[in-house]
């Protein structure tokens, strides 16, 4: 078997600029995020017709019997399927969904909610800092507080942890 060092070459290259444009993405917040709504697709288009006008250029050679398997792998790296397979690959299993904050009465209560792939909620999870300007403090200025709730894939109560100025007050365990 022969291998297609072009073919390896842009797939390559088209992985790197994927992950980068993730990581590029997660590091903007709002609006600004969605410019990659069109650079996706943009990109992936362009080397979709990069590869095809190649791939006709030099199908004599690249779909010759040598040739022919490394061709194909190369040509599905290059395209989206790869990036998807990937990231559901390696998908956590829990992920953060949204981050709250609620300023009132001198205080602020931030919440977190962590949901499962399946998108069901995983946990509940509330934090508080007595004032109501939370944006000029650090994240690790918030105190656990309240009621946290784990809950299992189908939404059945795992555990409730009850905290009150970053102290676990009370644990219940709930069994299956």
């Amino acid at each position: 078997m022969k291998l297609n060092k072009t073919l390896l070459f842009i797939a390559i290259g088209f992985l790197i600029i994927n992950v980068f444009f993730f990581k590029n993405a997660e590091t903007l917040n709002g609006g600004r995020a969605m410019i990659y709504i069109f650079i996706f697709p943009l990109f992936w288009i362009a080397t979709l017709i990069t590869v095809g006008i190649l791939a006709y250029k030099n199908r004599k050679e690249w779909f010759s019997k040598e040739m022919k398997i490394s061709t194909i792998f190369f040509m599905i790296l290059c395209t989206p399927i790869s990036i998807w397979g990937f990231s559901s690959l390696t998908r956590l299993e829990i992920e953060l969904i949204g981050t709250g904050y609620n300023p009132k009465n001198g205080i602020t209560i931030k919440s977190e909610t962590w949901n499962y792939n399946s998108g069901q909620t995983a946990i509940i999870k509330f934090w508080k800092i007595d004032t109501e300007n939370w944006a000029s403090n650090d994240e690790k200025d918030f105190k656990k507080d309240s009621v946290w709730v784990y809950l299992d894939k189908k939404g059945d109560t795992l555990k409730i942890e009850k905290y009150k100025n970053d102290q676990l007050i009370e644990r219940t365990e709930y069994k299956k």
